[in-house]
């Protein structure tokens, strides 16, 4: 969990610093709303694949050695 928070961090800061004044000489060309608007979508999907992976952990139903449908071959 530790090093996700660092990375949307990361990735936050990014985006701050593209949006600064000397460096959005650098990239003119980009439109900032659209790199904030990327940013929402990866970490809306990293809270969404974090809260279906816990799901999934919860919901998970171990039948261990229970063969209620066993079908074994036809011997020949």
């Amino acid at each position: 969990m530790k090093t996700s928070i660092i990375l949307i961090a990361a990735l936050l800061f990014n985006t701050t610093l593209l949006m600064a004044e000397p460096l959005s000489e650098l990239v003119k060309g980009i439109n900032p709303w659209i790199l904030v608007g990327l940013e929402i979508i990866l970490v809306s999907g990293f809270f969404i694949h974090t809260w279906l992976k816990e799901l999934n952990k919860a919901c998970s139903i171990d039948f261990g050695y229970l063969n209620i449908f066993v079908f074994k071959a036809p011997e020949k």
